[in-house]
Parts: C-alpha cells; sequence; structure tokens
C-alpha cells in the first residue's frame, strides 16, 4: 500500500469550528445522498465539513468506471493532500460498500488490507476518530435466486464473471476479515438490516436510506441526540461532483468544496 504521511499535506480549514466529517463509499452513499445529509444535519446540529469520495462502483484499491466516467480509487484520491488540521473535536467516519472490489477480482485478504490503510491514514491523521465500517448485506446473498443473480450482475456488475457460489464464498470470506479488522482497529462494525433491501441485493430501498443512515450514524458516540425540541433548518445540497474525473479521456477538474455556507461545507475528492 502507498504510505501517505497525512499529517505533512495538511490544509486549514476554513474558520477551524465545524466538525469533520469523512464519508467513503459508492453507490449507496450516491443514491442514499439525500439521506446521508439530511441525517448528518439532524443527529449533529452543529456546523459541518463533509469530506466524501463516492461514486457509483467506487473502488477502495483502484480507479473504476461508470459508463463514460473514470473515478480514482479511495486510496488513489486527493482526499489525502487535502485534509485540515487535525480536529479539535473527533472527526465521524463512515467507510461503506467495501463488497464492490470483490466484483473488481480483488481477494477479500487485499480488500482488507485496502480498507486497514483507510484506517491508518485517518488514525494517523486524527486518532481519536469515531470510525465506523458497514458489515456486508450477507443475508440478502443467502435469499438471492439465480435468476436475480444474473439479473443483478448484468445491470449492476457489467456482466462481469462472478458465480452467485463464488459470491457468497468471497463475501463470507471478507465479512470474517471486516470483523478481526474491527476488533484489531477499534472500529465500529454495523451490520444492515435485511430490510432494509428489496429485490434489488446491494442497494437500500428508497424508503429505507434514512433508517439505515441514521443507524450508522447513531454509532458516533460522541454525538449528543438532538433534542425533540431542537429546529435545525436543513440544508439540500445536491450530490457533489469530484475534484478529478476523467469523462471521455478528458480529465476534468473541479474547485473544491464545492458547496459552502456558514454551516455546511463539502468536498469530493
Amino acid at each position: 500500500m502507498l504510505n501517505v504521511k497525512v499529517g505533512d499535506l495538511q490544509t486549514a480549514d476554513n474558520d477551524g469550528r465545524s466538525r469533520q466529517v469523512l464519508l467513503f463509499g459508492a453507490s449507496n452513499l450516491v443514491l442514499g445522498w439525500p439521506a446521508v445529509i439530511r441525517q448528518l444535519q439532524q443527529q449533529t446540529a452543529m456546523p459541518l465539513h463533509v469530506h466524501t469520495c463516492l461514486g457509483m462502483g467506487r473502488s477502495y484499491i483502484r480507479h473504476s468506471k461508470c459508463l463514460v466516467r473514470v473515478l480514482p480509487g479511495i486510496l488513489e484520491s486527493k482526499l489525502w493532500e487535502h485534509l485540515p488540521a487535525r480536529p479539535s473535536q473527533p472527526a465521524l467516519v463512515l467507510l461503506t460498500d467495501v463488497g464492490n472490489d470483490i466484483v473488481y477480482g480483488f481477494p477479500p485478504p487485499q480488500i482488507q488490507a485496502a480498507v486497514r490503510e483507510v484506517i491508518s491514514r485517518i488514525r494517523a491523521w486524527d486518532p481519536q476518530a469515531e470510525i465506523v465500517l458497514t458489515a456486508l448485506p450477507l443475508k440478502c446473498l443467502d435469499d438471492l435466486s439465480q435468476l436475480r443473480f444474473q439479473i443483478a450482475r448484468l445491470l449492476l456488475f457489467q456482466g462481469r464473471a462472478l458465480t452467485l457460489a463464488d459470491a457468497r464464498r468471497l463475501a463470507g470470506q471478507l465479512q470474517l476479515l471486516l470483523t478481526e479488522l474491527a476488533t484489531d482497529m477499534r472500529v465500529t462494525l454495523a451490520a444492515p438490516e435485511r430490510s432494509w433491501y428489496g429485490l434489488d441485493p446491494i442497494h437500500y430501498r428508497r424508503p429505507a436510506r434514512q433508517t439505515a443512515f441514521q443507524s450508522y450514524f447513531s454509532h458516533w458516540a460522541s454525538v449528543a441526540k438532538p433534542s425533540t425540541t431542537t429546529t435545525v433548518a436543513l440544508q439540500q445540497p445536491p450530490l457533489p461532483v469530484s475534484a478529478e474525473v476523467l469523462r471521455k479521456g478528458r480529465l476534468i477538474f473541479t474547485p473544491q468544496p464545492v458547496y459552502s455556507t456558514q454551516t455546511l461545507q463539502i468536498s469530493a475528492w
């Protein structure tokens, strides 16, 4: 793995008062973005600076392509060069959609090593960061018929050569490795509920997205539950555009943050 000394690459946050939030994931972050932002604002009720690596089919390990768009792997992203100074309050971190790299053909030990590297970089930047890692939806795979798997593979996995038996076996191996990793690195492993999924075995149903992210964010111990009388003026920023996107062979740069108000900033990498 590439060894990045995050502390040598820091930039100053604009005011030093915002709670730092790091979100890593793929399609569930993209499809659930409105729910993600809503739950962040409701559960924290404080100024936020959100740093995210997201995108359909996003990989932790290597670049990934969706239609004509290519994004760098999470480990390759520019996020690590643009983290602010070490925050005064523990950063809030979510890592999800780890199973994507099974589809790309990476073995479970290599995926575990990539997630470990992400966590190590975060710990080097903020040793007190509160990190939630989502488990894989194994129950969905267990319930999946051969026909539904073939349809999902065609629509979601671009027809990649992966059998249902291999998907179940590799996912089970990765789940065990993520459990070991969570224990070793003192992160919370949060299991998704079977009821959050429908016919699609990897994406949360639209009605379940608020519940899913509310559940994940509730594991951040330092975030006090807002009072029922607390009123939060919710903002609805659009899905952020990543800083560097390769589209039809052309590298497109977007200045960050892509969204900025007095109480909410969003940077995408």
